[in-house]
């Protein structure tokens, strides 16, 4: 018999690839496993109305997963992605996506650090699994969601090493945190998936150590239909930071990282002032080219208006007036385009969904 208080997911992926199922707070039932989405029926869930939330366990770094993310979307379908890989242009992406078509999407990652750590330098190694920069991305990424907590936002990246032999074993990142505090981070062979050591206290950091209470917290979030707890944001622009690695590297600098989550409306403003610039440029170029012409033509339509003025034939034969004003159009095309804004979708306020979640929270811990 089903139970009206629990959240019913259906799991994309196979379960314990991505998150264990220990994990999973009591109230939570897997109703629906697909291990390979590319051939099984995945799109049941889009009519099947108990389905609360869709976990997608999945890689996002391919083109064919990325699109099942799209769709689930633009359905306003709740998914929740545990240790997610998107590279950060995809995952702004799906964040616009997320605004345009009012949807939930949230990032669930493992347990934050609560470590107090000084403002110095703490050392960090890393245990890849593969050796190649998107490893790196992914892993370091990770790392710094999971000191998130204890150092705050990163604000600089200087990377060292492997621009001659590409061999990322000789890989060293430097991070700077606004707290101050510097972490060097390198590969090496800890024991967990990663280990931070600083005046010999060791943390060891392990990916797959979720916390029950926050996993059933989102889950409740976006089965409530709140806002977005900003857990995917974050994952993004922290993901953004990591692959500033590459750019530091061809550089051969400190990259300073900027804060801001890109928009669709910012977007639309890039877009507009490429074509803002592009119209100038051509009108510029387009009166220089009839200036030159009219130039030109200067000695032979004298010899006519003199002719013109001996014969008492006044009448030329001009353009109709529409024709004439033909710069008009394209600009007023272009200034046109400005109200588009407007039919941009923006992210609602927080409001008392956030209130109905916690006391649905204390009601299910009460019971």
């Amino acid at each position: 018999m089903r139970n009206e208080n629990w959240i019913r997911i259906a799991w994309f992926g196979i379960p314990e690839d991505t998150m264990p199922l220990s994990c999973l707070p009591a109230g939570v039932q897997i109703t629906e496993v697909y291990k390979d989405p590319l051939n099984d029926p995945w799109e049941s869930v889009l009519a099947n109305r108990n389905i609360d939330v869709v976990v997608f366990g999945i890689t996002q770094s391919s083109e064919e997963y990325q699109n099942i993310l799209r769709i689930l979307m633009q359905n306003q379908i709740p998914v929740a992605i545990p240790n997610p890989d998107a590279d950060s242009l995809f995952a702004y992406e799906i964040e616009m996506v997320r605004v345009d078509a009012g949807a939930r999407l949230s990032a669930i990652i493992p347990k934050p650090c609560d470590h107090h750590f000084d403002a110095t330098t703490v050392q960090a190694q890393a245990q890849l699994q593969k050796s190649d920069l998107n490893d790196i991305y992914h892993h370091l990424t990770h790392d710094l969601l999971y000191l998130d907590e204890s150092l705050g936002t990163p604000k600089y990246v200087f990377a060292m090493g492997a621009r001659v032999t590409d061999d990322v074993r000789n890989l060293t990142v430097n991070v700077e945190f606004e707290s101050g505090c510097l972490l060097n981070w390198g590969v090496g062979n800890p024991l967990a998936t990663s280990r931070f050591n600083q005046n010999d206290k060791l943390v060891d950091f392990s990916r797959t150590n979720f916390s029950t209470a926050s996993i059933l917290r989102t889950l409740q979030e976006l089965q409530l239909n709140t806002d977005s707890d900003g857990s995917w944001v974050k994952y993004s622009t922290t993901r953004e930071a990591a692959e500033l690695i590459s750019l530091s590297l061809k550089k051969g600098r400190r990259i300073e990282i900027f804060e801001g989550n890109p928009t669709e409306r910012d977007s639309f403003k890039g877009v507009m002032s490429t074509a803002g610039c592009f119209i100038l440029l051509l009108a510029l170029t387009l009166i220089t080219a009839l200036a030159a012409i009219d130039i030109g033509q200067i000695s032979e339509t004298r010899d006519q208006h003199l002719t013109a003025l001996e014969t008492n034939n006044t009448t030329t034969q001009r353009w109709p007036l529409w024709i004439r004003l033909w710069p008009v159009y394209p600009l007023a095309l272009f200034l046109s385009f400005q109200f588009l804004k407007l039919l941009i979708r923006t992210e609602s306020k927080a409001g008392n969904s956030t209130k109905d979640a916690s006391s649905l929270t204390a009601d299910s811990s009460s019971d």
